[in-house]
């Protein structure tokens, strides 16, 4: 499956009350589940389940962030080769390390 198939298919689980301002707050919501996963796993030591449980919150926040591109007129692909694009540039220009988007 590639980043258009699964953002159609996720798409499809999309509920009503799930409306571009949920989606973008709760984004935020998901990205602390991973960061939880990750705190406990510092604190505790991995359990067992700790590589399914990443992958699991990792997921919810993929559902998310194709509900923002979808919302916004972007897809996956488009952000990916986005990303890319700008990373491959920042590398030539060796300035990989730093701070800022212009750069």
């Amino acid at each position: 499956m590639n980043f258009n198939e699964y953002q159609n298919a996720a798409m499809g689980f999309r509920l009503e009350t799930a409306t571009p301002a949920y989606a973008m707050y709760n984004l935020g919501s998901e990205a602390g589940e991973v960061l939880g996963v990750v705190a406990k796993a510092l604190r505790d030591g991995r359990t067992f389940d700790y590589e399914q449980k990443l992958k699991k919150e990792l997921g919810d926040v993929l559902w998310h962030v194709a509900a923002i591109a979808i919302d916004n007129g972007f897809t996956l692909q488009d952000i990916a080769d986005s990303n890319i694009a700008k990373l491959s540039e920042r590398k030539k220009n060796n300035t990989i390390q730093g701070s800022g988007d212009d750069r």
